[in-house]
């Protein structure tokens, strides 16, 4: 589907109802599409909708950053940019483990391609590519 800017509050509650309920760990979402795809857009509309009222940049440098929320069952967005990491068992350093088996942690993962193998099957997986105009994206919902 095509997605103007102005359209990603929309699809970012239209997201957050297709998230698996009753989960024993996080729910993850995976956002997958080149640079520039929309897919940091794409988080700060979600956090938005998820009440956050900070900004929300990237983690590219920092790799992950969470924030608070009291969203339905989460308490806690994380944000991942798996970008700058080579090899998938590079990860590890982040500990996943520790907010991974939390079911209150909603992670969003940009780059999920670099992390295949450590990185359990997202729950919803979103490709992102560029559109003819620079205003709109083609967001396809895989999962």
């Amino acid at each position: 589907m095509k997605v103007k800017k102005e359209s990603l509050a929309e699809l970012a509650q239209q997201i957050l109802t297709q998230i698996p309920k009753d989960k024993e760990k996080a729910a993850v979402v995976a956002l997958r599409g080149d640079l520039g795809a929309g897919k940091t857009t794409f988080t700060q509309a979600l956090a938005k909708e998820l009440g956050i009222v900070d900004a929300v940049q990237s983690p590219t440098y920092v790799l992950m950053k969470s924030y608070p929320i009291s969203f339905d069952r989460f308490k806690k967005l994380i944000h991942i940019d798996a970008y700058r990491l080579d090899k998938p068992e590079e990860f590890n350093a982040l500990q996943p483990e520790t907010f991974l088996s939390d079911p209150e942690n909603l992670v969003v993962i940009e780059w999920p391609e670099r992390v295949e193998g450590v990185l359990p099957t997202p729950d919803l997986l979103l490709n992102f590519t560029h559109a003819d105009s620079e205003e709109e994206r083609h967001i396809e919902i895989a999962k």
